[in-house]
């Protein structure tokens, strides 16, 4: 079992609970949230007691949870030892980064040549809100809409299904990446954006592959930068 840190979940942000929404997905969205969100820094321990403390709910759902996320790569169990936030996994990120590449190479094929006007307008508005929060630090707000960027992409491409299907593996990608939008150039992103959207309307399918490409392994390649900076989240 790796050195764990200090228990953190007296910082959980706590979410408030939709309308019917089973207890136990609750407690899977807050504490998915907090992981990605680095309110709980990788190799953080948990207590599944405390856990359920601060959330006010009883440790049952809160022990499935932990089994969920564990699926997802968030979290590790250790037996009669303990439960910490996973460390970000290199090896899961270079993997998750090619299989978006691979992916979205031939969805932007597609979207380059079938989209419309509101189409367009939804990526415009996606980009102009990302635009309007990139100087707070709302880094999960900006995590948000940069996927839903490449969700609509995928919309418009009418492969909603293959969406889905990558969802949930992508979850423990999105720590490198909400890391990288909080110590590396974000507006980089949002540049990268505007200039897909232009050569969509374009169709200019020669320049988007390449653009594409430097684009979905820019979380790849600056790990290196931020392993070295901070080695103790990641593995």
């Amino acid at each position: 079992m790796p050195k764990a840190k200090n228990n953190n979940a007296d910082n959980l942000i706590i979410l408030d609970r939709e309308i019917n929404e089973p207890i136990g997905d609750y407690a899977v969205r807050c504490l998915e949230y907090n992981i990605i969100n680095m309110s709980l820094l990788p190799g953080t321990f948990i207590s599944e007691k405390i856990v359920s403390e601060v959330l006010s709910i009883s440790r049952t759902p809160i022990r499935e949870a932990f089994s969920r996320l564990e699926k997802l790569n968030l979290i590790e169990i250790y037996p009669q030892k303990g439960t910490m936030v996973s460390l970000i996994d290199t090896s899961i990120v270079e993997e998750t980064s090619f299989m978006r590449m691979v992916l979205e190479k031939e969805i932007i094929k597609i979207v380059c040549n079938n989209h419309t006007e509101k189409d367009l307008k939804l990526l415009n508005r996606n980009i102009e809100q990302y635009g309007k929060h990139i100087n707070t630090n709302r880094f999960y707000e900006l995590l948000k809409l940069d996927n839903e960027f490449h969700e609509l992409l995928f919309s418009i491409a009418d492969k909603k299904l293959t969406f889905n299907l990558i969802k949930d593996f992508i979850k423990h990608f999105n720590r490198a990446r909400i890391f990288n939008i909080m110590k590396m150039d974000r507006r980089r992103t949002l540049m990268e954006h505007k200039n897909i959207l232009l050569l969509i309307k374009e169709q200019n399918i020669k320049k988007l592959i390449p653009l594409m490409e430097v684009h979905l392994t820019h979380v790849k390649d600056d790990m290196d930068f931020l392993k070295t900076k901070f080695p103790e989240y990641f593995n």
